[in-house]
């Protein structure tokens, strides 16, 4: 998922989104730790039902657009928008016309250009840059500074704005750190998981949905209301400058990590992000086809995500 802290479309990134931080080993160890986390006592925390019985509807109609302005009207018939901080539009006509709009937070990294950037008072802060998204840099989620900013200027600025919930990104990023190399990142994972912890708590009606972040799992089921999973189906590939399936080596380890999701009880509802040329609709109705077969509440976006796509119908090609 994109940092869209200034809400302008950005040059594509590499292949498969956020792939590039977590890495297949460091998925694969996050696949092990849900599974062994699941069987720990009392992880489904009770919560309100609304949230998630929304979010577990089969026919869920979602979008995400990280542009600065687009006329309400654009996203009337979806139930759920996830939309970018500087998104300049009023909120409200959209959640008169019953669409839940959530507020797009990194929780992992920060970009420079972002408001909040230029709050950060702490030099230990950065860790350094990421290396598959320029002008980003990666953050030290252990360091009081950091939550602060999270806790008391970042989530309650978007509340106030308007949203009703929360969209994680970039959960991924404190687990990689740690396992990468463990004594000088201990403590990460953790962090990471106490800050939503702590979200949460303070939060306790709001929409929580989580990008990824499979190796937060064991301890964030009862946390968080819904996980998208990104680039499930397809990707784009920035080297061949287009769009492709995913290989199974790629897909196997999410639909492992997955899978728990589905056989909670109740199920964590699972939506899915998958990037297509918007040009062809008969893919494009194809990787719904998939996803919905999987139980999964799909979306289909360009990789920039400054256009709301709506699913195709049959009828489109004819």
């Amino acid at each position: 998922m994109r940092d869209p802290a200034d809400g302008r479309p950005r040059t594509p990134r590499r292949a498969t989104p956020r792939l590039g931080i977590l890495g297949r080993r460091t998925l694969r160890r996050s696949v092990l730790r849900l599974l062994a986390g699941l069987g720990a006592a009392g992880l489904l925390l009770a919560r309100p039902a609304r949230a998630r019985d929304r979010l577990r509807h089969p026919h869920l109609a979602w979008t995400l657009f990280y542009g600065e302005d687009l006329e309400p009207a654009a996203f009337e018939g979806f139930d759920l928008v996830v939309l970018d901080p500087g998104f300049k539009s009023p909120l409200t006509p959209m959640r008169e016309l019953g669409t839940e709009v959530l507020g797009y937070l990194s929780l992992g990294e920060i970009k420079r250009t972002s408001p909040l950037f230029a709050r950060l008072d702490d030099p230990d802060l950065v860790i350094g840059e990421n290396p598959n998204w320029p002008d980003t840099v990666l953050c030290d989620v252990r360091r009081p500074a950091w939550r602060d900013l999270i806790l008391d200027v970042a989530v309650p600025a978007l509340l106030e704005r308007g949203f009703s919930g929360l969209f994680f990104d970039t959960l991924d990023t404190p687990p990689h750190l740690e396992q990468t190399d463990p004594e000088r990142y201990a403590g990460m994972r953790l962090a990471a998981i106490d800050l939503v912890r702590t979200i949460r708590r303070r939060h306790p009606d709001r929409t929580l949905l989580m990008n990824r972040g499979y190796a937060l799992l064991p301890e964030l089921i009862g946390q968080v209301d819904g996980v998208v999973a990104e680039s499930l189906l397809t990707t784009y590939d920035a080297p061949a400058n287009g769009y492709r399936w995913t290989e199974p080596s790629e897909l196997d380890p999410h639909r492992q990590a997955l899978r728990p999701l589905a056989e909670a009880e109740p199920p964590v509802p699972i939506l899915s992000l998958d990037y297509w040329d918007a040009e062809d609709s008969a893919t494009i109705r194809e990787i719904y086809a998939r996803e919905r077969a999987l139980g999964h509440r799909p979306y289909v976006a360009q990789i920039l995500l400054d256009r709301v796509l709506r699913e195709p119908r049959a009828s489109a090609e004819r």
